[in-house]
């Protein structure tokens, strides 16, 4: 009788086991994800087909979120897609408008209406990004564009952007530099800054062993730990530095890092193909 009572309580076991490894295995693949692309519109765009890179990048994202969002019904589907444009001083750019325009919260959509209204931005999303290219093109030089302020844009958002029980991506379009036209209202506390002009004082090849050693970076914030952030287009700016790039890449993930951030990608400017094909790895 002993050895029936054994046997039923190991069988049991067995099940119960197998029940809770497979509800986990449920859960990983329902979990909806937040997908948010930040776009710098800075003068960056004004080098050549720069925008062209970008709207291709966002295309590939959103190619992402289509195909999560259909893993399952859409019906059912909870997943987020979403355009920001960081702020820019004098920008006639209606940013608001393309915002409205460029997001998709099935969390947040009638089910009756889900499938159309993803249809509907498969459908209409390479016109609008045409459309913004034109209105975000509004001048010819550097000194037609003000600077973006992407410290005080993830430091004031940053944290907002990451939603609770989601599986977070987001993906900020830059050359990486925190650059602006004064260095007036540049916050600094001791080697941290909230602008990138310290490369300016780590021109020799040891450079990396003097930021260490004094401390060079971008002032921490407070960002998720669990969001993945993919940093994609970083370029450097002197011809005559080729190392600007790695400095760019060694600065953002100190200072993620130093923001709580895990998970952090980071994509050069490239070709289109040669990007969008790295970003479909991390997506």
């Amino acid at each position: 009788m002993k050895t029936i009572f054994h046997q039923i309580a190991l069988v049991s076991m067995i099940l119960l086991l197998f029940t809770s490894c497979g509800c986990e295995e449920e859960e990983k693949v329902a979990k909806p994800v937040n997908y948010t692309v930040l776009l710098d519109l800075s003068d960056r765009i004004l080098a050549p087909e720069q925008l062209d890179k970008d709207l291709k990048l966002i295309e590939t994202t959103f190619k992402s979120f289509e195909k999560q969002a259909r893993q399952n019904l859409v019906i059912s589907s909870k997943d987020r897609f979403s355009i920001k444009i960081i702020p820019q001083k004098n920008s006639p750019l209606d940013v608001n408008h393309y915002e409205n325009l460029l997001q998709l919260y099935l969390d947040e959509t009638e089910v009756s209406v889900k499938n159309k209204s993803l249809l509907s931005l498969s459908k209409s999303l390479h016109q609008i990004l045409q459309n913004l290219k034109k209105d975000a093109l509004y001048g010819t030089t550097s000194k037609d564009y003000f600077g973006v302020d992407i410290w005080a844009y993830l430091h004031d958002n940053g944290a907002g952007l990451s939603k609770a029980t989601y599986e977070n991506k987001i993906l900020i379009l830059t050359d990486g530099y925190f650059d602006f036209e004064s260095q007036a209202h540049v916050i600094q506390e001791k080697n941290q800054y909230t602008s990138t002009r310290f490369l300016n004082d780590l021109k020799t090849t040891d450079w990396k062993k003097i930021s260490e050693d004094k401390e060079f970076g971008l002032l921490p914030i407070q960002l998720d730990k669990n969001t993945q952030w993919i940093i994609a287009g970083i370029s450097g700016k002197k011809a005559n530095d080729i190392l600007q790039t790695e400095k760019i890449t060694y600065f953002w993930n100190k200072w993620l890092k130093q923001s709580g951030v895990i998970h952090a990608d980071f994509i050069l400017n490239g070709s289109t193909s040669t990007m969008c094909s790295a970003l479909q790895e991390k997506l």
